[in-house]
């Protein structure tokens, strides 16, 4: 992973923000964690001064890397965040779900293996709007009373789709698709049992790294398990529950109090 210059996103608070985004190593980054590896346009990353901040999965890649590099980083901020615990009696029944759901996909996605090995089917919605308003549709459906507003929605749609063509004048028309690949959706093969987890969190509360954690009212569910191995393994200093759903960092309505909460934890540590 390399981290990704974001030169003028740093806000009012004076930082600049740097996006992790894969790629592959070399043998000569093989002494540096996956996420320090490399820097885009000459990226002058102090080390020992990154935030690492994460949503809803991408917490839980936090957690992972903060708990087991926590030299690397000053704080940790997880937004709607923890790691997903599975039962490891289930073991095999996760792997079989997650390989008979990839074999129906396949024949979704690839209904020629001969014309489109390479190049997955992607659903083309008429419009944006139409993108927007599934967009929408999907979050409702999760567990929970989740939603995502219109405006939150509209912006995480702008930058997941593509035309999906262009007319006989050479303009792009109206259609989109999005852009990420269909698979990604695929349930995982393996997940952490209840004891790794655990781990995880009692490791990143014994690095002493400062942990801040953001929920929404609305947002995904927390079972029993997970809220009290938080509370009581992982302990994160700063706990907020605010007015949101999952996506409350991108809804216009909640972002500010978001972002006062963040400025207010970051305060605490000195920045």
């Amino acid at each position: 992973m390399e981290w990704r210059n974001k030169r003028d996103n740093g806000g009012d608070a004076g930082m600049r923000t740097v996006v992790g985004n894969v790629q592959r190593s070399t043998a000569a980054d093989e002494d540096k964690p996956p996420s320090i590896r490399g820097t885009d346009d000459d990226v002058d990353v102090d080390e020992e001064k990154i935030i690492l901040v994460g949503h809803s999965m991408g917490s839980g890649v936090a957690i992972v890397l903060a708990a087991a590099f926590p030299e690397y980083f000053s704080s940790l901020i997880l937004l709607e965040g923890g790691l997903v615990a599975r039962n490891s009696q289930d073991a095999a029944r996760h792997v079989r779900a997650a390989c008979q759901r990839r074999l129906k996909s396949n024949r979704t996605l690839f209904p020629s293996i001969e014309k489109s090995a390479d190049v997955p089917r992607s659903k083309v919605y008429r419009t944006l709007d139409a993108a927007v308003e599934a967009r929408m549709s999907t979050a409702q459906r999760m567990p929970g009373e989740q939603y995502l507003t219109y405006n939150a929605a509209k912006d995480l749609v702008i930058r997941a789709t593509l035309p999906a063509q262009k007319t006989s004048q050479g303009r792009d028309s109206e259609s989109v698709v999005f852009r990420h690949d269909p698979r990604l959706q695929w349930p995982s093969l393996q997940y952490y049992t209840r004891e790794q987890v655990e781990a995880f969190y009692r490791d990143l509360h014994k690095s002493g790294l400062p942990v801040c954690l953001l929920r929404g009212e609305d947002g995904f569910p927390v079972d029993e398990w997970t809220r009290d191995s938080i509370k009581g393994i992982l302990k994160p200093g700063y706990v907020k529950t605010l007015s949101g759903s999952h996506h409350l960092h991108a809804d216009p309505d909640s972002a500010p109090a978001v972002a006062r909460d963040i400025v207010a934890f970051l305060n605490e540590q000195g920045f």
